[in-house]
């Protein structure tokens, strides 16, 4: 354990807070430059964005806010409200005088929810219950959005907030709406490898004995299954490499103020996928 690790959980720091401090530098930021090279760390380090969320991110973010208020001891449907038929427009849209007024009348914490959405979680929720070591991920949680801010031995800040952790492990919570039979392939994509190695890397700065991280991962469209995976060793220690190979490569960017490479503006032969190729030497394997 780092002598200057520092540890925060939701009590002492929010979520919001936990993202103002940009001097210390979270895994998606970092993942995002690996993919994007110096033109993506450019716009980050303006402010711009490269991904601002989409319809899969909002659902993530609901069953975020029920899986932590199941771990405090309530019930997720207390979180959740829907608009009164009366409040909605004419043609059942959220708008108008009625609307704006009744959710300005909304308690600090309510969030409001349709009935397909309400419908979605139930189900999503019940292919948790139904999942034996999800389940127990779940009641064995003592905290959700943990902090920790650290230095790693390359004097690089970093940050983690983990969905949840107990006194063994930290995990993590995913929707998807993909074929959660094959889900390797997003996990690569989306950095997951990255965020087990980053989350595990940071749990060992506060006290944890190494482990190997879980997911726990819920489909959000029908059949709305549920799966708890471990992403192989290799791939993990692999991705330890990428982020220490991407942390210094962000620390001279920043220093010389060079963010493009000499190759960036070279004119270059587009890659193919695979499959292209099958199917340009098809008719030749035919002959």
């Amino acid at each position: 354990m780092s002598a200057g690790a520092q540890v925060f959980d939701s009590e002492t720091m929010s979520p919001g807070q936990y993202f103002s401090i940009a001097e210390f530098l979270s895994r998606s930021y970092v993942h995002q430059i690996f993919r994007h090279g110096g033109k993506g760390q450019m716009l980050l380090d303006r402010g711009d964005k490269i991904f601002s969320g989409n319809r899969g991110t909002e659902v993530g973010s609901l069953m975020d806010a029920a899986w932590e208020a199941v771990v405090a001891g309530e019930d997720w449907r207390s979180l959740f409200v829907q608009p009164p038929r009366e409040v909605l427009a004419k043609d059942g849209s959220r708008r108008g005088k009625p609307y704006t007024d009744w959710k300005a009348s909304l308690p600090t914490g309510a969030m409001e929810l349709s009935s397909d959405d309400r419908r979605r979680l139930e189900l999503m929720w019940e292919a948790v219950r139904s999942h034996r070591r999800a389940t127990e991920l779940l009641e064995s949680t003592t905290a959700c959005q943990r902090s920790v801010f650290w230095a790693d031995r390359s004097g690089h800040k970093r940050k983690a907030l983990w969905d949840g952790c107990n006194s063994e492990l930290v995990y993590d919570l995913k929707t998807t709406s993909s074929d959660i039979t094959d889900i390797g392939k997003s996990f690569i994509n989306f950095g997951y490898a990255w965020q087990a190695a980053w989350y595990s890397d940071s749990a060992y700065e506060v006290g944890y004995e190494p482990f190997s991280m879980p997911f726990v991962v819920v489909q959000t469209v029908p059949p709305y299954h549920c799966k708890v995976v471990r992403i192989p060793d290799e791939f993990v220690d692999q991705a330890r490499d990428q982020i220490a190979r991407t942390l210094d490569l962000i620390a001279l960017r920043r220093e010389t103020g060079e963010y493009l490479s000499e190759e960036y503006g070279e004119e270059e032969e587009l890659k193919m996928p695979a499959w292209a190729y099958k199917e340009l030497y098809a008719d030749a394997d035919a002959e």
